[in-house]
C-alpha cells in the first residue's frame, strides 16, 4: 500500500512539475508586487503590516516572513508557491483517502486535476499570491486534520490535530476571507461519513453536528472578529459597503446572485478547460507541446498499471460516485457564494483567482462524471486530454508572463542607459508593448528601485517618484493643466502632478524607447494616440544629466542585455541632451560599425541634428530617402532642424530640399 502511495505522490509530482517549473526562473515581479517590494526594500518587511492593515492585516503573518527568507528575488516566491500548491494537493488526497476507500484512481485523477486546474492563472505572480495558496494549502490541511481525529486512536493524535485544525482554519480565513467556502467542503466530508452509519438521516445529522461542532469555533470566532471588530478601510473587502445593496434591493439581488451562481458554476467547471487556453493560445511554443505529449503518455502509462488495483470494495454500502458528483457539484458552488455576494465574479484570465476555491469542488464534480463511463480506457484518455488542456494552458501562460518580465526589464534597462537620475517628485508617464499598464505603481514601482530605492520619509511610506497611467481621463487632466493630487493607496503616499509629467514611450516591440522632449516632442508613427496627446507636456528637464548613472538592480531586472541599437541610440539621446553633437555623431559610427541601425525611423533624429549642427550635409543627404519614406517622420525632421539656430546656409538648403518636401 505504501508504494501505491508513494507512486500517485511520484505521479503528481513529475506532472505538477512539468506543468509549473519549466520558466519558473524567468518570472519576474508583476502587478502588486512591484509596490510590495519596493516598500519593504526601502522601509522594511514591517511595511507589510501598515500596507495590508487597511483589509487583510494577516497576510502580513505571510509576507513578513517571506520577505526575511527570499528578500526581493522572485524566483523563491515562485517555487515556494509551487510548494503549496504541490503540499495543498497531497492534503486533498489525504483527505479523499479518509473520505473513500477503494477507488484509488479515483482520488488521484481528483488530486492531480485540482493540482493543475487550468482556471487559475495567477499563479506566477507568485510574491503577490504568496498569501492566497500558502492560506489554500493551510485550508486543505486544516480539513484533513479535521477527518484525521475520526479515525485517530491516540487521544494525543486526536487533541493535537483538533488543535491544529483550528488553528489552521483561523489562519486560512485570516489571509483570504472569501476563502470561508472551504468551511462547506469540510463540514460536508464530516455529514457523508456519519451519514454512512446506522439510524435514520435526522438521527446520523445530530451525530455529525455534535462530534464536529467544536470546528464550528472556526467561523464564528473568524466572521465575528471580521463583522464586529474589525474595519475594512477598501471598499472591496468592506462587509457592510457590499451588502448595501442587499439591504436597497433584496429580490434583485437574490436574482442577480443566483444568475451569476450558474454562470460562475459553469465557468470554474467547464469554461476553465477551454477558454484561458483559447485566450492564451497565441503563447503556445513547440517545446510546450512536447511536454504536452510526454505528460499525456505519462499520465496513460500509469492509470493503465493502476488499473488492476482500481476494483470498488464490492461490500461498501454506499455509492462512492454520488457522493463525489453532490459533493462536487455544491462544494464548487459554496466556494463561489462568498465572491458573489460581494459583488465579484470569476473572469479569465482578469480574476481567475476567484476559480481557486471552487476548483477542489470542479476537480470531484468532473472525475466523478467520469465515473459514469463504463469502459475504463475512456475514462482515463479523457483524463489525459483535460490534463494536456490544463497544462498547455498554463504553459501559454506561463510563457505570457515571462514575455511581460523581458518587456519590462528591457523598457528599463534603456530608461536606465538614457536617465541617469530622475528629479524627485517627477511624475511618470510610460507606455511599452507586451506588458499591460493597469496601475499607477506599475510604472513608478520599477523607476523607484532604480533610481530611489532607499527610504524617503520616516514615517509614511511614500515614492520619490510618481507615475500616471494614460487613459481618457488622465490625458483630460493633463490637457486642462490639472494640479497635484493625493493618494494614499494601503498607506503608500504619492502626488501625483499633471504639469510635472515626463513621457516615457515605446512604441513597438521593435522600437528603443523614447524619452518625449515636449518642446520638440519626436513621435513614432507607432505611437498611440494617448501618447501624441500629451507628448508636448513632456518635460525633460527631469532628466538630470549630469548626475552618475544608475544599474538596474540585477535581482529584479534581470542581467544587462546586449548592447544591441537600442543601447546606441539610448547614449546618442542622453549625448544631444548634453549638447555634446560630436559624441552623439561617434557614437553613430559606432552602431553603424556593428551593423546596427533603428527599426523605428524616428530614431535618427539625434543623429541628424548632429550632422545639422556639425555641417555633415553628405550623410543628410544619405539617409534622407529612408526618412523621407513616411511623411510624419520627414515633416518631424524638417519642423525640428529648421528650427535649430545656427545652421549653415547649405544645411539649411539640404534639410529644405531633402526633408521638407512639400511643405
Amino acid at each position: 500500500m505504501k508504494n501505491k502511495k508513494n507512486s500517485a505522490v511520484i505521479l503528481l509530482l513529475l506532472v505538477s512539475s512539468i506543468t509549473y517549473l519549466p520558466l519558473v526562473r524567468k518570472f519576474g515581479y508583476y502587478n502588486d508586487d512591484w509596490y510590495l517590494m519596493y516598500a519593504a526594500g526601502a522601509y522594511g518587511p514591517g511595511a507589510f503590516w501598515d500596507i495590508f492593515s487597511i483589509d487583510r492585516p494577516l497576510r502580513a503573518l505571510v509576507m513578513v516572513p517571506a520577505y526575511l527568507f527570499f528578500g526581493g528575488n522572485p524566483i523563491y516566491y515562485n517555487l515556494s508557491a509551487y510548494l503549496f500548491r504541490f503540499l495543498g494537493a497531497l492534503a486533498l488526497f489525504w483527505s479523499l483517502d479518509m473520505l473513500w476507500h477503494g477507488r484509488r484512481s479515483m482520488k488521484i485523477m481528483i488530486a492531480l486535476l485540482f493540482l493543475i486546474y487550468p482556471g487559475f492563472l495567477s499563479q506566477p505572480n507568485a510574491i503577490d499570491y504568496q498569501s492566497h495558496i500558502l492560506s489554500f494549502a493551510a485550508a486543505l490541511f486544516s480539513i484533513a486534520l479535521t477527518l484525521k481525529i475520526l479515525f485517530a486512536e491516540n487521544r494525543v493524535t486526536k487533541i493535537t490535530s483538533y488543535i491544529i485544525s483550528i488553528l489552521l482554519g483561523w489562519f486560512y480565513l485570516g489571509q483570504i476571507e472569501w476563502y470561508i467556502g472551504m468551511e462547506f467542503f469540510r463540514w460536508a466530508c464530516i455529514l457523508l461519513l456519519f451519514w454512512r452509519q446506522a439510524g435514520t438521516q435526522y438521527q446520523k445529522t445530530v451525530r455529525a453536528t455534535q462530534w464536529g461542532y467544536p470546528f464550528l469555533i472556526i467561523p464564528i470566532v473568524f466572521l465575528t472578529w471580521r463583522l464586529f471588530f474589525f474595519s475594512s478601510e477598501r471598499s472591496a473587502t468592506d462587509v457592510g459597503l457590499q451588502f448595501e445593496q442587499f439591504q436597497l434591493y433584496p429580490i434583485q439581488t437574490l436574482y442577480h446572485w443566483g444568475v451569476q451562481a450558474i454562470q460562475d458554476l459553469f465557468d470554474v467547471v467547464f469554461s476553465a478547460w477551454i477558454i484561458p487556453l483559447s485566450q492564451l493560445a497565441v503563447h503556445i511554443q513547440q517545446w510546450g507541446v512536447v511536454l504536452l505529449i510526454i505528460t499525456m503518455g505519462l499520465i496513460l502509462f500509469f492509470f493503465h498499471k493502476l488499473k488492476t488495483d482500481d476494483i470498488q470494495d464490492e461490500t461498501s454500502q454506499f455509492n462512492i460516485t454520488r457522493e463525489a458528483l453532490l459533493l462536487g457539484g455544491l462544494t464548487a458552488i459554496a466556494g463561489l457564494l462568498p465572491v458573489i455576494m460581494v459583488n465579484r465574479e470569476v473572469a479569465f484570465p482578469a480574476y481567475s483567482r476567484y476559480s481557486l476555491i471552487s476548483s477542489v469542488g470542479a476537480a470531484i464534480f468532473i472525475v466523478a462524471v467520469l465515473q459514469l463511463i463504463s469502459w475504463q480506457w475512456l475514462r482515463t484518455s479523457i483524463l489525459a486530454v483535460l490534463c494536456g488542456t490544463a497544462l498547455l494552458t498554463h504553459h501559454a501562460n506561463a510563457v505570457k508572463f515571462v514575455q511581460a518580465t523581458t518587456a519590462t526589464e528591457n523598457f528599463w534597462w534603456q530608461v536606465s542607459w538614457r536617465v541617469p537620475q530622475l528629479e524627485k517628485n517627477t511624475t511618470l508617464v510610460a507606455s511599452y508593448p507586451n506588458a499591460v499598464l493597469e496601475e499607477d505603481y506599475f510604472i513608478w514601482g520599477p523607476a523607484n528601485l532604480i533610481y530611489y530605492p532607499e527610504k524617503q520619509k520616516d514615517k509614511d511610506i511614500q515614492p520619490a517618484l510618481y507615475a500616471l497611467v494614460l487613459n481618457k481621463d488622465i490625458v483630460k487632466k493633463v490637457l486642462a493643466r490639472d494640479g497635484q493630487d493625493f493618494n494614499n493607496r494601503r498607506n503608500i503616499i504619492t502626488y501625483t502632478n499633471y504639469r510635472n509629467i515626463l513621457v516615457l514611450t515605446q512604441p513597438t516591440a521593435n522600437s528603443c524607447v523614447h524619452v518625449i522632449d515636449g518642446i520638440r516632442p519626436e513621435l513614432s508613427r507607432s505611437d498611440s494616440d494617448f501618447v501624441r496627446a500629451v507628448g508636448g507636456y513632456s518635460e525633460i528637464d527631469h532628466v538630470l544629466v549630469d548626475e552618475t548613472l544608475h544599474t538596474p538592480p540585477e535581482l529584479v531586472f534581470g542581467p544587462e542585455p546586449s548592447h544591441n541599437w537600442c543601447f546606441y541610440y539610448q547614449q546618442a539621446d542622453l549625448a544631444r541632451q548634453r549638447g555634446e553633437w560630436e559624441q552623439v555623431i561617434n557614437i553613430g559610427e559606432q552602431a553603424s560599425g556593428q551593423g546596427f541601425e533603428p527599426t523605428d525611423l524616428i530614431e535618427w533624429m539625434p543623429f541628424l541634428q548632429a550632422y545639422a549642427v556639425m555641417g555633415d550635409v553628405n550623410r543628410l543627404i544619405e539617409l534622407a530617402p529612408a526618412i523621407t519614406t513616411e511623411s510624419s517622420n520627414a515633416t518631424q525632421a524638417c519642423q525640428i532642424m529648421r528650427a535649430m539656430p545656427g545652421l549653415s546656409d547649405s544645411v539649411t538648403t539640404v534639410v529644405s530640399t531633402y526633408y521638407c518636401i512639400g511643405q
